[in-house]
């Protein structure tokens, strides 16, 4: 990437040069300050090597980053504006620059990656990660860069307010922590918030049938958060000795019990 376009100015210049402005449907927000970006690359524990899917790249910056560190980068970008541009940004781009909607692209596309790193688009985060969770890529960690308040939901634990469903499927993968703030003069437009950098990993990933299992129950049980686990779970039609030799009290909620309970009971279950 161009030197200059590390600084505020230059970027407005070439996006104005370019006719270009960001669009608030795809959340664009392009991160364009150099250690902001080393930071997310550090978050991910890049090395020499890796191969990482990166979702939203806008005009490269933490591409460049993350290619600096010595990742091979597939990056995912919706907006074939700024792609038109990546041949003269990075002209020694040495991944793969794929002009699609990452929600729609199959797993067949990026599956050869082992982590990802990305500052997200805002709108569809929850969406873009259950497909992560649930594609069939058995990542070895995810990195993002998204709303503070995002990040401290999706850091929450058992028995903490807001904790959830996504919650609970990645602490059965690994642990889960904010990695640092991002403040909102590091990007282009400037947002209303601050950022934060969400880090999940090391992951570790049961057999694939097993975990779609889990997912499903996962899902139910925090459907109807007020509701008691094994009512939310009564559709799978789980005998009480499975609850029991779970670990699973008769009267507990969902948000209560250890999320690896939930791996638990779908190891129990028939397929």
């Amino acid at each position: 990437m161009k030197e200059e376009l590390w600084h505020l100015s230059p970027l407005k210049a070439l996006l104005e040069e370019n006719g270009l402005k960001a669009k608030r449907t795809l959340g664009q927000n392009f991160l364009f300050h150099r250690r902001e970006c080393q930071k997310i690359t550090e978050a991910a524990g890049i090395e020499a090597g890796d191969r990482v899917l990166e979702i939203g790249p806008g005009l490269g910056h933490l591409t460049a980053a993350l290619e600096e560190a010595g990742a091979l980068v597939t990056a995912c970008e919706i907006d074939k504006r700024l792609t038109d541009l990546w041949p003269e940004l990075h002209p020694e781009f040495q991944g793969r620059l794929i002009n699609a909607d990452f929600l729609k692209l199959p797993p067949e596309e990026y599956e050869e990656c082992g982590k990802v790193a990305a500052n997200l688009p805002y709108y569809a985060v929850k969406e873009i990660l259950m497909k992560l969770l649930t594609c069939g890529v058995k990542w070895r960690s995810l990195t993002f860069t998204l709303q503070k308040e995002e990040v401290q939901r999706l850091a929450k634990k058992p028995g903490e307010e807001r904790y959830g469903a996504l919650n609970a499927l990645l602490l059965i993968l690994g642990e889960t922590r904010c990695a640092g703030l991002v403040k909102k003069d590091n990007f282009y437009p400037r947002p209303n918030v601050d950022s934060a950098v969400f880090q999940a990993g090391p992951l570790t990933w049961p057999e694939y049938s097993l975990w779609l299992k889990t997912v499903a129950i996962v899902k139910a049980a925090f459907a109807r958060r007020r509701k008691l686990l094994r009512s939310n779970l009564e559709t799978f039609k789980i005998p009480p000795a499975y609850f029991e030799k779970a670990g699973i009290p008769p009267l507990a909620r969902a948000e209560e019990i250890a999320p690896g309970k939930f791996l638990e009971l779908a190891r129990l279950l028939p397929e």
